[in-house]
C-alpha cells in the first residue's frame, strides 16, 4: 500500500535534497548543450519481480523517481537504484477489475487515478459517480481530473487538499466552450494540461485553451498555421512556444505563442515523428523515433542544426511514452523493456 503520510513526507524530503544535488550535476536541456545529451541511467523491467512490459511511466519533477506498473496491477515506485516501494489495490486472489488510468506527483508524492470494479479513485479516495475520468494532471498544489460526462463532453474537475482530515475535495468544475460544428478540428494529442490545442481541419486555424482564463468562452487564443493543420506537436513548460509538424511531415515548425510568428526550423522530408518535445526555453526541439528509427534527434531552433544523438534502449515496439522531466533536465523514454533516462553529461577536462 502507499506510504503513510509521515513516511511519505520524509521520503519526499530526501528525494528533494537529492534533486537539489542532481540539478547541479545536470542542467536543463537546451540548444547550448545538445551535444552532451546522452543516456545517463536505465531501469530494466527484467530486474523486477513482476511481469512488466508496458513502458508507461510518471516521472517525479527531477526524474529521480518513477511510477510504473505490472500486468497484475501492482504499482512500483522505482529509482535508478531499484524499487522504492510497491503496492496493489487488489487483494490477492480477488476477481475485481482494476485498471490504472493516469498518475501525477504533488510535492514528490504520487497520486494515482484508477478504476476498481467500476468505481474511480485517486489513491484510496473514491470520486463522484456519473463521469468517466480519462486523465490526471497536477497544477500547483491541485489535481485536475479530465473526464467525459454523460453527454460525451469533456469536463475538468479540480481538487485541492482538505485543510483538516487529509484527502482531496472538489473545488471547481469547468468545461470547454462548445466547438463550432462548421469548423471541424482535431485535438492535438500528448499536450499536457493546462494547455489544450485544437487544430482546424479546413483553414489552418489553431485554438489554444490555457487554464484558467482561456477556459471561458471567447478567451481562447487563435492562430493561423500556414501549411497546417498541426496534428503532432508539443508545448514547452511555460507555454510560450509550440512545435509542430504538418500532416505530410514535410517541415518542423516553431510557433511563438506570444507574437503568433511561425518559424520553419527544418525540412524533415516526410519522415514521421512519433514524439515531439520542446525544451523549457524553446531553444531546441527533440524528436524520438523519427521515421521508425529507434533513435533520438534534436534541432537547434536558431540555426536549424540537426543533432543525431544515437539509439535508445532495445525495444520490441515504439516507445509507449516519452517525456521531458518537469525541471527540463532529463529525457525519459519508456517501452516494453524498461526506461531510459538521458541527461546532459559533464564535460571532460580540456573540452
Amino acid at each position: 500500500m502507499p506510504l503513510p503520510r509521515i513516511g511519505a513526507l520524509v521520503c519526499a524530503f530526501a528525494v528533494f535534497c537529492a534533486c537539489l544535488v542532481r540539478a547541479q550535476e545536470h542542467p536543463p536541456i537546451s540548444a547550448a548543450n545538445l551535444a552532451q545529451l546522452k543516456p545517463d541511467a536505465r531501469i530494466d523491467f527484467s530486474d523486477f519481480p513482476g511481469a512488466l512490459n508496458i513502458g508507461w511511466f510518471e516521472a517525479q519533477a527531477a526524474a529521480q523517481e518513477f511510477l510504473v506498473f505490472d500486468q497484475t496491477g501492482r504499482i512500483y515506485r522505482v529509482s535508478e537504484a531499484g524499487i522504492v516501494d510497491s503496492w496493489a489495490y487488489l487483494e490477492p486472489g480477488s476477481e475485481q477489475l482494476f485498471s490504472l488510468i493516469d498518475a501525477a506527483y504533488i510535492a514528490d508524492e504520487p497520486q494515482l487515478l484508477y478504476v476498481l470494479n467500476g468505481a474511480y479513485f485517486i489513491n484510496e479516495q473514491r470520486l463522484p459517480a456519473g463521469v468517466e475520468p480519462i486523465a490526471l494532471a497536477s497544477h500547483g498544489a491541485s489535481l485536475v481530473v479530465e473526464a467525459i460526462d454523460a453527454d460525451g463532453q469533456t469536463l475538468f474537475m479540480r481538487y485541492a487538499l482538505r485543510e483538516e482530515g487529509g484527502g482531496w475535495r472538489l473545488v471547481e468544475e469547468f468545461s470547454l466552450p462548445v466547438a463550432d460544428p462548421q469548423r471541424p478540428a482535431v485535438r492535438i494529442g500528448r499536450v499536457a494540461f493546462p494547455f489544450l490545442l485544437y487544430s482546424s481541419l479546413t483553414d489552418g486555424g489553431l485554438k489554444i485553451y490555457r487554464y484558467p482564463d482561456a477556459f471561458a468562452a471567447g478567451l481562447e487564443s487563435d492562430y493561423h498555421l500556414a501549411g497546417g493543420p498541426a496534428v503532432f506537436g508539443a508545448v514547452n513548460e511555460s507555454g510560450s512556444h509550440f512545435t509542430w509538424s504538418d500532416p505530410a511531415s514535410a517541415r518542423l515548425n516553431l510557433l511563438d505563442l506570444l507574437t503568433g510568428e511561425n518559424r520553419v526550423v527544418a525540412e524533415i522530408g516526410g519522415a514521421y515523428a512519433q514524439y515531439h518535445l520542446l525544451t523549457a526555453e524553446a531553444s531546441a526541439i527533440l524528436i524520438v523515433n523519427l521515421d521508425f528509427a529507434p533513435e533520438v534527434y534534436a534541432w537547434e531552433v536558431e540555426t536549424g542544426a540537426r543533432h543525431d544523438l544515437g539509439a535508445y534502449r532495445d525495444c520490441e515496439r515504439i516507445p509507449d511514452k516519452v517525456a521531458l522531466s518537469g525541471d527540463g533536465s532529463a529525457l525519459i523514454i519508456g517501452c516494453d523493456t524498461g526506461l531510459d533516462i538521458w541527461r546532459i553529461a559533464k564535460r571532460e577536462e580540456g573540452q
